[in-house]
């Protein structure tokens, strides 16, 4: 029995060392809009504490502070929404997230999922996933062709009511077509 156990673990160990996330693996693929936004720049947005005198942007620079990464892959590829969808499924389980939001209609799903944080109302990462788009959302494109899907996740100290204000104001590509999918 250890014998056949050491030999699984030789075989699997190269793919458990070279498994990479679903947002490393479509940083750079064409039918892929992928934004990541690191760690430092939202420490350097941080550390700036402008005060602009403006109550929403003294928010979005509150909000900013907590907020350790951000990603989101948009795609009108059917088999990387497929693909997508296993990996929010096999994620939100090894990652223990707390299903928050389950909706579907009109052939449209999304999931939000959530790991909370210290606090109420606060959270430690947030993972949303969207398909079947383009059935709600027809105008929704992505360089032509119809939005299928789109992932998103957020890391961090996160204030959930303020999740849509950021994605809002960072006027992201691909922003438009978050808004217009509900999230």
């Amino acid at each position: 029995m250890k014998k056949q156990f050491f030999i699984w673990l030789l075989l699997s160990l190269p793919n458990l060392i070279t498994a990479q996330s679903i947002f490393e693996k479509y940083q750079n693929d064409k039918d892929v809009t992928a934004i990541n936004i690191s760690p430092k720049i939202f420490q350097l947005l941080g550390s700036m504490s402008i005060s602009s005198g403006d109550p929403e942007s003294d928010v979005f620079m509150e909000m900013i502070n907590g907020i350790q990464s951000f990603k989101a892959l948009i795609t009108g590829s059917s088999e990387i929404s497929i693909e997508m969808d296993q990996w929010v499924k096999s994620t939100s389980k090894q990652d223990d997230l707390d299903q928050m939001v389950a909706i579907s209609q009109d052939g449209t799903d999304l999931v939000v999922h959530a790991k909370p944080g210290e606090g109420e109302g606060k959270l430690k990462s947030l993972l949303m996933f969207s398909k079947g788009i383009s059935n709600a959302v027809p105008d929704a494109k992505l360089q032509g062709t119809q939005v299928k899907a789109v992932l998103l996740m957020i890391e961090g100290d996160i204030a959930l009511d303020k999740i849509a204000k950021l994605i809002e104001k960072m006027n992201l590509p691909g922003g438009e077509e978050l808004k217009k999918a509900g999230i």
